[in-house]
């Protein structure tokens, strides 16, 4: 009993440093590369996502070639990474999973998985419900896979908002937010603040798009920008789920400053 209590604390200890790690990862000393490595190995041991079949490439070389390129970065500048920014280091076992498991769909989409399909299907949404159904925290749970936490997510939507010029913020309450269910939609909303090419601002924020655009397109605006630089999450079809609990944390955050 005693072994596995050291041993507990042993792996509290070593979590409770990864953020410090993670954060210096590009100039850690020998014995500090060893804490991080020994840490990243313990969390992916019985780590099993189903990225792995799908990929059918051998677990322990993807491990390898996650702890080289994403973990230790040995390829790249001593600078934040855009994939794993720095305000997101893991923090626990769990977080790291959620980040090997980005790093597999990484894998994927360099190897041509990837299809141009719309994110705004209409079978979105009951996958959403088919994947959280079940779960207490079905929010927290999607986010968790981006290394991200609904918190930071609301925080950094808030910002994003208060970035924006007073017409910009009145087309985004329009479409999103506390004005949406206005008589008339955007045009309406326009007309009543005054906002002149609202049709071009509106594609520019993101919140409107031109027939047959593709998820690159919307990854041009100033919305996917945010989500893209701000959150480190890709605007691609795979990403489509966690895209929409972002625009629905988003709307939220437009409904709290009526």
């Amino acid at each position: 009993m005693a072994d596995i209590q050291s041993a507990a604390i042993a792996d509290h200890a070593g979590e409770s440093a990864l953020p410090d790690l993670w954060q210096r990862r590009t100039c850690l000393s020998h014995d500090e590369m060893a804490s991080i490595y020994t840490i990243v190995r313990r969390a992916l041991t019985g780590y099993h996502p189903s990225e792995l079949q799908a990929l059918g490439e051998d677990k322990e070389e993807l491990i390898s070639q996650f702890l080289y390129l994403k973990v230790f970065r040995l390829d790249t500048a001593p600078t934040a990474s855009p994939t794993f920014p720095l305000h997101s280091a893991p923090s626990t076992s769990h977080a790291v999973c959620a980040y090997f498991r980005r790093y597999l769909i990484d894998c994927l989409r360099s190897a041509s998985h990837q299809r141009n399909v719309s994110l705004d299907e209409g079978d979105v949404m009951l996958e959403i419900d088919r994947q959280t159904a079940f779960h207490p925290d079905p929010i927290g749970s999607v986010l968790l896979q981006y290394g991200l936490h609904e918190a930071e997510v609301r925080e950094s939507a808030s910002h994003f908002i208060a970035s924006l010029d007073d017409a910009d913020r009145m087309l985004l309450a329009g479409s999103l937010g506390w004005l949406s269910n206005e008589k008339g939609g955007l045009s309406q909303v326009a007309a009543r603040y005054g906002i002149a090419s609202y049709h071009y601002r509106a594609r520019k924020l993101g919140v409107t798009l031109k027939k047959g655009s593709i998820p690159a397109d919307f990854a041009r605006t100033q919305i996917g920008r945010w989500i893209e630089h701000n959150l480190g999450i890709d605007i691609s079809p795979g990403n489509r789920i966690v895209i929409l609990l972002v625009l629905g944390i988003l709307s939220a955050q437009s409904h709290a400053q009526e």
